[in-house]
């Protein structure tokens, strides 16, 4: 089995916060944590979420196949390529295909679609998941907790306290929904009903199974809940939507470091060169995290790409973001590989991305 590894870290430019879900009522944002144990303590320490570098490496891969087709995407195609698509609001077309017609369909869209196959995602019309070929790794914090050295600081000292600021933007992902067509457009439309009446049914069929157990006594307890809540909120002050303060409870400071990993399992080199190519878009805006707008969240990257095949490592190359617009990449098999994905790219018709 052939295995390409990413292997590097992100360093931070300026402070840091990926946030845990925020108070609604307070706007208050914690910097996510991970448990570590250490010298018999446990330490809940800042860590870069998978989820934060997968979901940037899979817009930047896809702002490049929506610029080749503007004003052309259907809606389906947009949800895919952007946020893996989604099983809400299944059509029954699908449910009538046979297994091997959906297994047939789902291996063209792997081999044609460049994000499909290292991503994978949510196909709602076959009603199937779609696994990628992508592993990516936590970004641990490099400090004395998470590496069981004592000459390296505590996680103490990347973390900084109270912050606050007032946002007002507009935070509409306009560079993708721009790429609509007309018929997306309202494809568009008719699934956000789907959804939204999915999601009420889902509601309501909690509530049943809530409700089938009550007594007069959980009934009344629930009653007096509710108008607790609703007094609670009668004393938060509401917050205008177009002008929202913002309460930032910790963040990790200048110039951490993060230790990080990506897996690509049996990747084409062209695939390998997707992911060199999203970091090269990422370095046009070096950014992760929360609170980008005021500066949040600026990162240096780097990596080492090696090939395991037989157990046996080939090391491909390196790339490297020193700032904006500052990508460097050395070695023949990573430029071979971005290479590859140009040609692929440049190749791509629409058909070969239609969902």
């Amino acid at each position: 089995m052939k295995q390409v590894i990413f292997s590097g870290k992100f360093k931070t430019l300026a402070p840091f916060c990926s946030s845990d879900p925020t108070d609604k009522n307070t706007n208050e944002v914690e910097t996510r944590k991970i448990s570590v144990h250490y010298d018999g303590k446990k330490d809940n320490i800042p860590f870069l979420s998978p989820n934060t570098i997968r979901s940037n490496l899979r817009d930047n891969i896809a702002k490049d196949i929506v610029e080749k087709f503007p004003n052309q995407l259907g809606y389906k195609e947009l949800l895919f390529l952007t946020s893996g698509g989604n099983l809400e609001g299944k059509e029954e077309k699908g449910k009538a295909l046979k297994t091997r017609e959906v297994f047939e369909r789902i291996k063209e869209i792997r081999e044609n679609n460049i994000v499909a196959s290292i991503f994978g995602g949510a196909l709602f019309h076959l009603n199937k998941l779609i696994p990628g070929k992508l592993s990516c790794g936590v970004g641990y914090l490099i400090c004395k907790e998470t590496m069981k050295r004592d000459d390296l600081p505590s996680f103490e000292t990347y973390v900084g306290k109270e912050l606050q600021f007032v946002r007002s933007d507009d935070t509409d992902r306009w560079e993708f929904f721009s790429a609509l067509s007309e018929e997306g457009i309202k494809d568009k439309e008719e699934y956000e009903i789907k959804y939204k009446e999915s999601a009420k049914q889902r509601q309501e069929e909690k509530k049943k199974k809530t409700n089938g157990v009550k007594t007069e006594n959980t009934e009344s307890f629930l009653e007096d809940q509710e108008g607790e809540q609703k007094e609670e909120q009668k004393k938060v002050p509401k917050i205008a939507s177009s002008q929202m303060i913002w309460e930032i409870k910790d963040y990790v400071v200048e110039g951490a470091t993060f230790k990080h990993e990506l897996l690509l399992v049996n990747p084409t080199l062209r695939e390998v060169g997707a992911i060199i190519r999203a970091y090269e878009r990422f370095s046009e805006f070096p950014y992760l995290g929360c609170f980008k707008n005021i500066g949040f969240g600026k990162m240096q990257v780097e990596y080492t790409i090696k090939a395991i095949e037989n157990d046996e490592k080939t090391e491909l190359g390196y790339i490297k973001i020193e700032d904006i617009k500052k990508f460097g990449i050395d070695g023949d098999g990573a430029i071979q590989a971005l290479a590859e994905y140009k040609e692929y790219l440049n190749n791509l018709t629409y058909d070969m991305i239609r969902i």
